[in-house]
């Protein structure tokens, strides 16, 4: 594994939002700290750490929590987190304004009956100017009398929108069965998820319209590997203002790509391969782009440091956080970018 500086001639502020658990879990509530490095062709070796700034988020009391999802669009963070009360299981969120440093409870939603999987999406349409939250709750449903011992899946839609309506609306025309991600991808005013046809079983990309509130189907690459999208560590992600598609091979190869012009198949080519990197195989994340085809990328299963990956020269260099103080004696994190593509 090479460990040399990565070629950066210019200097690129990469914002993002580190959610820190310690690990093995325990009954302590996360930590967050919003962190603005500054990457630039400094002298001192990477593998050592970032220059720039890392301040905590100070949580009011109530808010400190074992969080279940951490997303963000436009200067806003959503959290969830569970609590039980009376033995009955409570789904409660906010929403934190960064630059206003002001936090928002929202309305929470109990637990439904034979819900299996849960996961939200988080996005803001410019044309109607208002932020939405998207909770896709994934129950089992009996087939049918004569199949008893089968059960089929079946996806509610729930949708609440920020500062208008004070309750969630149920949206059930959902014609696709969504991939249960830990969260969905915000772009273009709407959200997305790797998902699947009903009708014949292939693997789509399905986004829903925040404005209309209606899911559609975006194609997918005609020469991505199809097989490698049914793996489940395979997602969207935007990165350099375009929506992409993170696919893996069988040899644990990483293609990355790029939908050049949002909705047309044939703008979609392929931006950046990642080769198996020596010793970690895990899924990775892609977080942003750096200068000089450079990329960002969080390991989901090892959750200590970034790591930089140079396409050109296909090394990667090891980053690790300093500066961060109180965290408990071992510790994990997820990184969430603060990137607007506007």
């Amino acid at each position: 594994m090479h460990y040399s500086p990565p070629a950066l001639y210019q200097s690129y502020t990469c914002p993002l939002i580190l959610c820190c658990s310690s690990d093995p879990p325990s009954d302590r509530h996360d930590q967050l700290y919003h962190c603005d490095f500054c990457m630039s062709n400094v002298k001192e070796p990477w593998n050592k750490g970032l220059t720039g700034t890392v301040k905590s988020i100070n949580l009011p009391l109530e808010y400190r929590k074992k969080f279940t999802s951490v997303l963000y669009c436009r200067g806003v963070l959503f959290f969830s987190y569970v609590e039980v009360k009376d033995q009955v299981e409570k789904h409660k969120f906010f929403v934190y304004y960064i630059h206003a440093a002001t936090f928002v409870r929202l309305p929470s939603r109990p637990t439904m009956t034979n819900e299996s999987k849960l996961a939200f999406g988080f996005g803001f349409h410019p044309g109607t100017n208002e932020y939405q939250v998207v909770r896709i709750v994934e129950q089992e449903q009996p087939m049918g009398l004569e199949q008893e011992q089968l059960v089929g899946l079946e996806q509610h839609i729930e949708v609440f929108t920020i500062g208008k309506q004070p309750m969630w609306m149920i949206n059930r025309k959902n014609p696709f069965l969504l991939r249960m991600q830990h969260h969905a991808t915000s772009f273009n005013g709407a959200l997305h998820w790797l998902g699947q046809d009903k009708q014949n079983g292939s693997t789509i990309i399905v986004s829903f319209d925040l404005e209309s509130e209606e899911f559609q189907q975006i194609p997918i690459p005609d020469n991505c590997d199809k097989s490698g999208l049914d793996r489940q560590d395979c997602h969207v992600v935007v990165l350099g203002g375009c929506l992409c598609v993170v696919d893996y091979d069988e040899f644990d190869r990483i293609d990355i790509w790029s939908m050049n012009i949002y909705g047309a198949k044939e703008s979609w080519i392929k931006e950046y391969t990642v080769e198996p990197l020596d010793g970690l195989r895990a899924p990775i994340r892609p977080l942003c782009l750096l200068p000089n085809r450079n990329i960002l990328i969080e390991f989901q299963y090892l959750h200590e440091c970034f790591y930089v990956y140079s396409v050109d020269s296909m090394a990667v260099y090891k980053i690790r956080i300093r500066d961060l103080r109180d965290l408990p004696p071992r510790h994990s994190f997820r990184a969430v970018s603060v990137v607007d593509y506007i």
